[in-house]
């Protein structure tokens, strides 16, 4: 995505280079959610075997929901209507909120399966 974003605006292929991005990035990240959130997903393995992180696998799951709402939205201005400034703005802003999920989802991994506090199960 973001290659496609450094494409100038002026570029007659702009928007379809961004298009073709965030339809990658769609693809990817519903195998993720499905990954995560999925029955017998990471999520749930992750409750199991560290209950105490709950609120902040609820936290995951809510960036989840906020990131397919910025697809869509992002989506939804490849029309030609919106100023190409307006779309790669969004993308850019698109790419670090999952660029945090990721960090947080990491250090949330770290703090399950790296910290020992003894007596969990």
């Amino acid at each position: 995505m973001r290659h496609a974003i450094q494409t100038p605006v002026g570029d007659p292929a702009f928007e379809t280079r961004v298009s073709r991005a965030v339809a990658q990035l769609k693809e990817a990240f519903a195998v993720h959610v499905e990954e995560t959130e999925g029955p017998g997903g990471l999520y749930a393995e992750m409750l199991d075997d560290a209950p105490r992180l709950a609120p902040y696998l609820s936290t995951l799951v809510g960036d989840h929901r906020s990131v397919w709402s910025a697809l869509d939205e992002l989506e939804g201005r490849l029309s030609g209507r919106h100023p190409a400034e307006a779309v790669r703005r969004d993308a850019d802003r698109l790419i670090r909120e999952v660029w945090q999920h990721r960090q947080r989802g990491a250090d949330l991994l770290h703090e399950a399966y790296e910290t020992d506090l003894g007596g969990e199960t």
